[in-house]
């Protein structure tokens, strides 16, 4: 594939992410000030960030669209609204979790029954809403409460990662379905649900992606003692070749997919941008790992150690070369 082409699908990305900025601002954002309004709340300014910057844009509009394109569509209005609406739902489900400390019961009852649930917290009337309308609007019930179901089953299991003695097999476990379930619920926001042998590249790109995540949130989940299979790693070199196998595998099935060669193409180097930057990350992890000889104990190290800046002029010029290598990888 030569340079133009990489030229056209970076134009195509980028036009989607103006109309849904535009979505946003006529959309979005009245939406949120609708809900703090209605609930007496406030969308906490983090928060409110990551729904208007990644949530409610950059997985809309990278990923969503992204899917559509495979399959020789575009993004419509409503099925915008549903990936949009899911992504204010996102974090605000955190809250449930993390502030509300609501019991699994209430947390099922709003996933499954939210009509029902008697809401009390500004993150509970959100969250009772976005999802009674999702319930109510997206054309696969049945696969959006499947991926739902898949989506609180893993967030319970999610505090396993805060137990130092969690084996290695256990945190892939949860890291890969983690990513997975979060690819996939947004794909059954869609008019069309992924069917067996979609539903198995989904699950590699999330894995990926959050194998990813959890790379530049390094910092964090060390400050808030949360172990991944990132701040645990005991030799860099060979989680390299774990992720450069992981991502052959999901070339491999994105390109088994039975739609055209060109739209595979497209797709794989869209899916691929971000694990080229994680390749970057991971490649200073080995410098890093050398200047010490030995296995890093990151609780020991420095903050500036755990950040990968991803605007320094080589990280750019290594994430643009990544990119152009990762989709041929089969």
């Amino acid at each position: 594939m030569n340079f133009f082409r990489y030229i056209n699908i970076a134009r195509k990305v980028y036009s989607e992410i103006k109309v849904q900025k535009r979505f946003n601002k006529t959309f979005l954002t009245p939406y949120l000030d609708e809900l703090e309004k209605k609930y007496n709340g406030k969308f906490q300014p983090e928060q409110r960030g990551k729904i208007l910057n990644y949530y409610g844009l950059f997985i809309t509009s990278f990923l969503c669209s992204s899917y559509k394109r495979l399959y020789g569509e575009t993004l419509s209005d409503e099925e915008r609204k549903r990936a949009t609406l899911f992504g204010v739902l996102t974090p605000v489900g955190d809250d449930l979790f993390d502030i509300d400390k609501l019991d699994n019961e209430s947390i099922q009852q709003i996933t499954f029954h939210p009509e029902t649930f008697n809401a009390t917290t500004f993150s509970s009337h959100v969250a009772k809403e976005i999802q009674t309308f999702l319930l109510n609007t997206v054309p696969h019930k049945d696969e959006y409460i499947k991926a739902s179901k898949d989506v609180l089953d893993i967030q319970v299991e999610t505090i396993k990662q805060t137990k130092p003695d969690i084996s290695e097999e256990e945190m892939q476990r949860i890291t890969y379905t983690k990513g997975a379930v979060s690819v996939i619920i947004y794909h059954q926001c869609l008019d069309e649900a992924a069917d067996a042998q979609m539903l198995e590249v989904l699950f590699l790109i999330g894995s990926l992606y959050q194998l990813g995540n959890d790379i530049f949130d390094l910092y964090k989940d060390v400050r808030d003692n949360i172990y991944t299979l990132v701040n645990t790693c005991v030799d860099y070199l060979q989680f390299r070749k774990d992720f450069i196998e992981r991502v052959k595998l999901q070339n491999e099935k994105i390109y088994a997919l039975p739609y055209s060669l060109k739209d595979k193409e497209d797709f794989c180097i869209v899916m691929n941008t971000i694990n080229a930057r994680s390749l970057v990350a991971i490649d200073q992890f080995i410098a890093t790992e050398k200047k010490y000889g030995s296995k890093i104990d990151w609780w020991k190290l420095d903050r500036k150690d755990m950040i990968v800046d991803m605007e320094r002029p080589s990280n750019i010029l290594k994430w643009l070369k990544y990119i152009f290598k990762l989709p041929a990888l089969i």
